[in-house]
């Protein structure tokens, strides 16, 4: 077998190994939807892949809540505008008051999922955040940066004021 005979089958053998990679990631970590009443209170003590933004904050700057003078509606309306601006991302559950993404990573389509619930308190849309990897033991800091742009955008972006209720 001479060397240009062999470089297809190198070839074909690195499509094979990714293909095969990117069916085993979905397999083992498939899209579960996270109901609203189903929100995580926490990430696991000394997580290096998850980050929340709420009573129990982790990795995420020691927020413990987005607390924003608008509508629940045009809150959850700027969080889908931001979920839907980030490359690699798809909703897979959206009520009112809660939305669940996936980002996923280019090469290896690794999933990381990402929840942004909302409600009404005192007037104000008080807003609490998860973000976790599926896989691993760390994600580099991915979640923590996706939290902490996330928290910059939605103090950051212009809405109308009124009440929550």
């Amino acid at each position: 077998m001479t060397k240009q005979s062999r470089l297809p089958l190198f070839v074909l053998g690195i499509v094979s190994v990714y293909l095969i990679s990117i069916i085993s990631i979905q397999i083992a970590a498939p899209d579960e939807v996270i109901e609203p009443d189903a929100f995580p209170e926490r990430c696991s003590d000394d997580s290096l892949n998850c980050s929340i933004i709420g009573p129990n904050t982790y990795r995420s700057g020691n927020l413990t809540e987005l607390r924003l003078n608008s509508s629940l509606e045009d809150v959850m309306d700027e969080v889908r505008t931001w979920i839907d601006s980030q490359s690699g991302t798809s909703v897979i559950g959206d009520w009112s008051e809660q939305t669940h993404s996936v980002f996923r990573t280019l090469m290896f389509r690794f999933p990381d999922d990402f929840v942004v619930r909302g409600f009404c308190e005192d007037g104000k849309t008080v807003l609490h955040v998860y973000s976790k990897s599926r896989l691993g033991v760390s994600d580099l800091g991915v979640n923590k940066a996706r939290v902490q742009s996330f928290a910059e955008y939605m103090s950051n972006v212009e809405m109308a004021t009124s009440d929550c209720v």
